[in-house]
């Protein structure tokens, strides 16, 4: 199941689409961005990106530069019941339950 998520702007402009990196977003060094989500979800972030998932859901949401983790699609499919989502300067590494 997945969740629904509004990222916010200081200014109030909502980021609609997470696959947008944020620099294509118009988002600078510095800039502050409020996530919005309806469930208890937990945030991870490496050094130009950001995660966000519900522990034990089947949906890990991120968004920044591809080569900081931005983008899961390609392994999107397998994060099924993510228990944490751990981050290092470059990357991120979920940790499922079998």
């Amino acid at each position: 199941q997945g969740f629904r998520l509004r990222l916010v702007t200081a200014e109030g402009h909502v980021l609609s689409d997470h696959v947008k990196s944020l620099q294509a977003a118009g988002i600078e060094d510095g800039d502050n961005i409020t996530a919005f989500a309806q469930q208890k979800v937990q945030l991870a972030s490496t050094g130009g990106a950001f995660a966000l998932w519900r522990c034990g859901g089947d949906t890990v949401v991120t968004w920044g530069t591809q080569d900081s983790g931005g983008d899961v699609s390609a392994v999107q499919d397998q994060l099924r019941s993510v228990q944490q989502v751990q981050a290092s300067q470059m990357a991120f590494a979920a940790g499922i339950s079998l």
